[in-house]
């Protein structure tokens, strides 16, 4: 793995996002790639999994969403990627089901298999208008 390898499925993983895409989000992982969207959440298996997810969160409860990827970086012995990221969007919250202005930033800890990625953990925090 490298750093240009990880740079370059950032760019469409955050294609994704602004266009609420899930082919485009599918094609980012393996077909049994391992998405696990929060350290605490259950991961999600496979492009069944990732897709149920997307369509019902990201696609269900987020608009006008303005991705960017920021410093990216592989370990030493390239097995591990590692990418910061910004997100801004508006989105409905499950604790209100209200919309307001979010702000998110987070880390991803990913591996890969070639250009597609096989495990994804994100670490990431919202600051909400």
């Amino acid at each position: 793995m490298n750093t240009k390898q990880i740079k370059d499925v950032m760019k469409k993983y955050g294609k994704a996002w602004e266009n609420q895409d899930t082919e485009l989000i599918l094609d980012c992982f393996t077909k049994n790639g391992v998405y696990q969207e929060s350290p605490l959440a259950k991961p999600y298996r496979g492009h069944k999994e990732i897709a149920k997810f997307w369509d019902e969160i990201v696609v269900g409860n987020t608009k006008d969403i303005k991705f960017k990827t920021g410093k990216c970086w592989v370990s030493a012995d390239e097995k591990t990627g590692f990418a910061e990221w910004e997100c801004n969007n508006k989105g409905k919250w499950k604790c209100d089901g209200k919309w307001s202005e979010n702000r998110m930033v987070g880390i991803m800890i990913l591996t890969m298999k070639e250009d597609k990625i096989t495990y994804l953990n994100e670490y990431w925090n919202t600051e909400r208008d």
